[in-house]
């Protein structure tokens, strides 16, 4: 299920509880203007739906790879969650301008992070998965292998899933494909 409007309005109007996180935000760091304005309102919803987040609960998080990117994410929760791993996707062929010998990938790095203790480690932590990424004019939307990828390690079956910036929808459904009851929240339709 997708809810359409301001993330943080629907989040405070809900009453979600998610047992897992999974989301993929716009990728805005720093800047003046609508930049930065983007920046504070991911961080803002970053940190409000982690607070919501179950006791050994996951908090999945993709984000740019560069150290400040995932410096950023982290910062948004700390003392909420605690990072544990770092997986990456890798898209062959992706337009990126980083060239070195050997290496014309572009990465996105995700961040597993956890709220206190849990029970043990996933049979399947994060570490790298190979896939394109899909094209739909200027936007990119998540394969759905990446999808399932960032979601099946850390599902629990019947509990709930929130993505609060669901895109397309690819990781709500993978939380659905994982036995999940996925909640997504998107500005637009």
């Amino acid at each position: 299920m997708i809810c359409y409007g301001d993330a943080l309005e629907i989040l405070t109007a809900r009453d979600d509880r998610p047992d897992l996180i999974v989301t993929d935000p716009p990728y805005a760091f720093g800047g003046a203007g609508a930049e930065h304005a983007l920046s504070a309102t991911v961080a803002v919803v970053l940190r409000e739906s982690a607070a919501r987040l179950a006791r050994g609960g996951w908090f999945v998080v993709f984000c740019a790879s560069s150290w400040r990117s995932m410096a950023y994410m982290v910062e948004a929760v700390r003392g909420i969650v605690e990072p544990v791993r770092v997986g990456a996707w890798h898209k062959p062929a992706a337009r990126t301008k980083a060239r070195t010998p050997g290496w014309a990938w572009a990465s996105v790095s995700v961040l597993a992070m956890r709220k206190g203790k849990g029970n043990g480690e996933p049979a399947e932590l994060l570490d790298w998965i190979l896939a394109p990424p899909i094209t739909n004019g200027r936007r990119a939307e998540l394969p759905a292998a990446v999808a399932d990828w960032a979601v099946k390690p850390f599902a629990r079956a019947g509990g709930v899933m929130l993505d609060p910036f669901a895109g397309s929808g690819a990781l709500v459904a993978a939380a659905e494909r994982a036995g999940m009851y996925g909640v997504g929240y998107e500005r637009d339709r």
